[in-house]
Protein backbone atom coordinates (compact mmCIF):
# COMPACT_ATOMS: atom_id res chain seq x y z
CA UNK A 1 0.00 0.00 0.00
CA UNK A 2 1.08 3.51 -0.64
CA UNK A 3 2.05 5.89 2.12
CA UNK A 4 0.78 9.47 2.33
CA UNK A 5 2.26 12.19 4.50
CA UNK A 6 -0.39 14.15 6.41
CA UNK A 7 -0.31 16.83 9.10
CA UNK A 8 -2.56 17.51 12.09
CA UNK A 9 -3.41 21.25 12.15
CA UNK A 10 -6.05 21.31 14.87
CA UNK A 11 -5.90 23.32 18.11
CA UNK A 12 -4.55 20.63 20.47
CA UNK A 13 -0.88 19.72 21.02
CA UNK A 14 -1.52 16.29 19.54
CA UNK A 15 -4.39 14.25 18.07
CA UNK A 16 -5.00 10.54 18.38
CA UNK A 17 -6.61 8.83 15.36
CA UNK A 18 -9.94 7.50 16.55
CA UNK A 19 -11.63 7.74 13.15
CA UNK A 20 -9.67 5.00 11.37
CA UNK A 21 -9.04 3.03 14.53
CA UNK A 22 -5.24 3.12 14.27
CA UNK A 23 -4.87 5.04 17.56
CA UNK A 24 -1.80 6.67 16.00
CA UNK A 25 -0.72 9.96 17.63
CA UNK A 26 -0.25 13.05 15.44
CA UNK A 27 1.75 15.92 16.97
CA UNK A 28 0.50 19.31 15.86
CA UNK A 29 2.11 20.67 12.65
CA UNK A 30 4.35 17.60 12.21
CA UNK A 31 4.12 15.53 8.98
CA UNK A 32 3.43 11.81 9.62
CA UNK A 33 3.31 9.07 7.00
CA UNK A 34 0.22 6.85 7.09
CA UNK A 35 -1.39 4.28 4.82
CA UNK A 36 -3.39 5.68 1.91
CA UNK A 37 -6.73 4.42 3.25
CA UNK A 38 -6.09 5.97 6.67
CA UNK A 39 -5.07 9.24 5.02
CA UNK A 40 -8.24 9.23 2.92
CA UNK A 41 -10.35 8.87 6.09
CA UNK A 42 -8.51 11.57 8.01
CA UNK A 43 -8.31 14.05 5.13
CA UNK A 44 -12.11 14.20 5.08
CA UNK A 45 -11.73 16.46 8.12
CA UNK A 46 -10.25 19.48 6.32
CA UNK A 47 -10.03 21.68 9.43
CA UNK A 48 -8.05 19.02 11.32
CA UNK A 49 -5.84 17.15 8.83
CA UNK A 50 -4.17 18.25 5.59
CA UNK A 51 -1.64 16.83 3.18
CA UNK A 52 1.94 17.69 4.18
CA UNK A 53 2.51 19.63 0.93
CA UNK A 54 -0.14 22.15 1.99
CA UNK A 55 1.42 22.88 5.40
CA UNK A 56 3.31 26.00 4.28
CA UNK A 57 0.12 27.48 2.81
CA UNK A 58 -1.82 26.79 5.99
CA UNK A 59 0.93 28.28 8.17
CA UNK A 60 1.08 31.45 6.05
CA UNK A 61 -2.72 31.76 6.16
CA UNK A 62 -2.71 31.37 9.95
CA UNK A 63 0.06 33.97 10.26
CA UNK A 64 -1.93 36.39 8.09
CA UNK A 65 -5.06 35.77 10.21
CA UNK A 66 -3.13 36.35 13.43
CA UNK A 67 -1.65 39.55 12.00
CA UNK A 68 -5.09 40.78 10.97
CA UNK A 69 -6.49 39.94 14.41
CA UNK A 70 -3.61 41.77 16.11
CA UNK A 71 -4.20 44.83 13.92
CA UNK A 72 -7.93 44.74 14.61
CA UNK A 73 -7.26 44.48 18.35
CA UNK A 74 -4.83 47.41 18.19
CA UNK A 75 -7.44 49.45 16.30
CA UNK A 76 -10.10 48.59 18.90
CA UNK A 77 -7.75 49.57 21.73
CA UNK A 78 -6.95 52.87 20.01
CA UNK A 79 -10.65 53.63 19.53
CA UNK A 80 -11.37 52.75 23.18
CA UNK A 81 -8.55 55.03 24.41
CA UNK A 82 -9.75 57.80 22.11
CA UNK A 83 -13.31 57.45 23.45
CA UNK A 84 -12.01 57.77 27.01
CA UNK A 85 -10.06 60.90 26.07
CA UNK A 86 -13.07 62.37 24.23
CA UNK A 87 -15.35 61.70 27.20
CA UNK A 88 -12.96 63.38 29.67
CA UNK A 89 -13.60 67.10 30.12
CA UNK A 90 -10.98 67.62 32.82
CA UNK A 91 -8.52 70.43 32.04
CA UNK A 92 -5.66 71.95 34.00
CA UNK A 93 -5.91 75.69 34.54
CA UNK A 94 -2.85 76.83 36.42
CA UNK A 95 -2.00 73.95 38.72
CA UNK A 96 -5.59 72.99 39.42
CA UNK A 97 -7.79 70.49 37.53
CA UNK A 98 -11.29 71.53 36.53
CA UNK A 99 -14.04 69.28 35.19
CA UNK A 100 -15.88 71.33 32.59
CA UNK A 101 -18.75 68.80 32.57
CA UNK A 102 -19.62 69.92 36.11
CA UNK A 103 -19.57 73.63 35.25
CA UNK A 104 -22.21 75.72 33.55
CA UNK A 105 -21.36 78.29 30.88
CA UNK A 106 -21.09 81.32 33.23
CA UNK A 107 -18.73 79.40 35.55
CA UNK A 108 -16.56 78.40 32.60
CA UNK A 109 -16.48 82.03 31.43
CA UNK A 110 -15.48 83.16 34.93
CA UNK A 111 -12.74 80.50 35.06
CA UNK A 112 -11.35 81.66 31.72
CA UNK A 113 -11.46 85.28 32.71
CA UNK A 114 -9.79 84.60 36.06
CA UNK A 115 -7.01 82.68 34.29
CA UNK A 116 -6.59 85.42 31.63
CA UNK A 117 -7.37 82.97 28.84
CA UNK A 118 -8.52 84.62 25.64
CA UNK A 119 -11.17 82.21 24.45
CA UNK A 120 -14.33 83.56 22.81
CA UNK A 121 -17.44 83.61 24.99
CA UNK A 122 -20.32 81.26 24.36
CA UNK A 123 -22.22 82.32 21.28
CA UNK A 124 -25.99 82.79 21.34
CA UNK A 125 -26.55 79.87 18.95
CA UNK A 126 -23.86 77.66 20.52
CA UNK A 127 -25.05 74.89 22.82
CA UNK A 128 -23.51 74.55 26.28
CA UNK A 129 -22.09 71.15 25.28
CA UNK A 130 -20.45 72.61 22.16
CA UNK A 131 -19.06 75.47 24.27
CA UNK A 132 -17.54 73.03 26.79
CA UNK A 133 -16.05 71.00 23.97
CA UNK A 134 -14.56 74.10 22.29
CA UNK A 135 -13.12 75.38 25.57
CA UNK A 136 -11.69 71.95 26.45
CA UNK A 137 -10.06 71.52 23.06
CA UNK A 138 -8.66 75.07 23.09
CA UNK A 139 -7.18 74.68 26.58
CA UNK A 140 -5.64 71.32 25.66
CA UNK A 141 -4.20 72.81 22.48
CA UNK A 142 -2.72 75.68 24.48
CA UNK A 143 -1.21 73.19 26.93
CA UNK A 144 0.24 71.12 24.08
CA UNK A 145 1.85 74.24 22.59
CA UNK A 146 3.20 75.21 26.02
CA UNK A 147 4.67 71.73 26.53
CA UNK A 148 6.22 71.86 23.05
CA UNK A 149 7.98 75.16 23.85
CA UNK A 150 9.40 73.89 27.15
CA UNK A 151 10.76 70.67 25.56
Amino acid sequence: MSKVSIVYIGPKAFKRDTVSGTRQVFPRMTPIEVEGSVAANLLRFEQVFIEAEKLDDVLSQKAAQEQAQAEALADEEYVARQQIIDADFTVMVGDKPYDLKKMNSPKIAALLEGADMLIDDKGAQESAEDYRLRVRDTIRAMQDIGEGESS
